[in-house]
């Protein structure tokens, strides 16, 4: 590079090189190996060079300086903006999901209630079905009851008759309660079953929701 094209920072720093090389390559004297032979003229001429280009490498050293905090500044500015705005931005994000959440649990307690609506409905209608089906019952078995009474009485005509009608009878009883015994088994069954589908859809209910739970809980 040629001298014209240097700065004065790097004449600087050439001119100091070139001296610390003069002495490192000087002769030695006989009298003392820490001193050494240089050119005067040439030590003097380095000197004004260098003399001469130190205020001109101060002032650029100074233009560098204030270059390097104007940079440092912008960067600090624009380390802070983006800052500023990544916050921004997990703030948004925070709001969306509580907003997300709150929607959710809303949702879900809509279809908690909803299900348990739906189950004290059908509990309702299988207790009044059960009901009526008992009370069919008995007025049927009351009937059985009053029709075998009513035969027993006709038949009761003579000692023989009598103790067939009482056999007769207490057959037609057994019966009649054999029948009531079943459909009110019947009955409790039909009540199980009903029970059973309630039970299986709110745990399809409570299922749903768990996974709605964990697929927000993942997006976290």
């Amino acid at each position: 590079m040629a001298a014209k094209d240097m700065s004065s920072v790097e004449v600087c720093l050439t001119i100091i090189r070139e001296l610390a090389d003069s002495v490192e390559t000087a002769r030695r004297t006989f009298i003392n190996n820490d001193t050494c032979v240089i050119s005067r003229s040439y030590m003097q001429e380095r000197l004004e060079r260098l003399g001469e280009s130190l205020p001109g490498a101060l002032t650029e050293a100074e233009g560098i300086i204030r270059e390097v905090q104007s940079i440092r500044t912008q960067t600090d500015r624009e380390c802070n903006d983006q800052l500023a705005q990544a916050q921004a931005q997990a703030q948004q994000l925070v709001g969306d999901a509580q907003q997300t959440a709150q929607r959710m649990s809303s949702e879900a307690q809509q279809m908690m209630q909803q299900a348990e609506r739906t189950s004290q409905d059908t509990i309702r209608r299988g207790q009044e079905e059960a009901q009526a089906a008992v009370h069919q019952t008995e007025q049927k078995a009351a009937a059985m009851l009053a029709e075998a009474d009513q035969q027993c009485r006709d038949k009761v005509s003579s000692e023989n008759v009598y103790r067939m009608a009482v056999v007769e009878a207490e057959e037609l009883r057994e019966n009649a309660r054999a029948e009531l015994a079943q459909v009110r088994q019947n009955t409790f069954d039909y009540l199980d079953n009903v029970i059973g589908q309630v039970d299986r859809y709110l745990n399809d209910m409570v299922n749903d929701v768990r996974m709605e739970r964990t697929e927000l809980n993942n997006h976290r």
